[in-house]
């Protein structure tokens, strides 16, 4: 009798150990808990390089008037990172005439972070990254570690906030990617509009990347590395030159 009841415990704790899929899930979730609030939306308010001085005035008295936006994380006391797209004023034809202007128009834009303005302080735009500056003082809970190396098949917790709307994101890393010669790290993971700028994780609450945006020929997004994150911002932080 006392053989067969420990049978019987035996087989069930083996029932109720978690499996590697379910304890990669729990990790991600801690991973999700810890990172989240980091970061933050960016409205953006993109207007004609021509715009006459009284659209300018109007702007200033009355505050941000958004008509895109997009996502960035903190990485030091006031200062956040995101894709250098989305501060270049650079749009397609569609999305320019998506939001108004013309095809030829040259735009530029404001970028907000809670109603005040926000200043762009360093860039790459080879690696599609940028470095801004925020109004007061917004300090990380944990300054991030940068994973140089990711391995195929990684998991990945991608963590946006496009117009102050939490998006949550599960995918693999796939491995290097060269674009228009540009290296990525490409990745299976579900993206939408304003993911461009989202700090990309491992397991390890390491960052892997930032989001830039989408290979829809190939199925693959696409994500500046970390090491390129982690140069940009050594530099600013030394005062070097772009």
């Amino acid at each position: 009798m006392p053989g067969k009841f420990w049978v019987v415990v035996f087989f069930a704790v083996v029932l109720y150990l978690p499996g590697p899929r379910c304890a990669a899930q729990e990790t991600l979730k801690r991973v999700q808990k810890q990172q989240e609030r980091n970061t933050l939306s960016l409205d953006l308010e993109f207007s004609r390089k021509s715009a006459n001085s009284l659209e300018g005035t109007l702007s200033v008295l009355f505050g941000a008037n958004p008509n895109a936006y997009a996502t960035g994380f903190l990485v030091g006391d006031g200062l956040v990172m995101t894709a250098y797209h989305v501060v270049s004023g650079n749009l397609s034809e569609a999305k320019k005439l998506n939001l108004g202007f013309r095809s030829e128009d040259q735009l530029e834009v404001k970028v907000y972070v809670k109603g005040c303005r926000a200043t762009v302080i360093k860039v790459d735009p080879e690696a599609d990254l940028a470095l801004l500056e925020i109004c007061g003082s917004q300090k990380t809970t944990t300054p991030p570690t940068f994973q140089r190396a990711p391995a195929k098949d990684e998991k990945l917790l991608l963590i946006a906030r496009p117009n102050g709307k939490k998006g949550v994101s599960k995918g693999t890393l796939q491995g290097s990617y060269n674009l228009r010669g540009r290296d990525y790290w490409s990745a299976k993971i579900e993206s939408r509009d304003g993911y461009s700028g989202s700090p990309v994780y491992n397991q390890k609450a390491e960052l892997v990347g930032v989001f830039t945006g989408y290979d829809r020929l190939q199925d693959v997004a696409l994500i500046s590395p970390a090491t390129s994150a982690q140069k940009l911002l050594e530099n600013y932080q030394s005062g070097s030159r772009p």
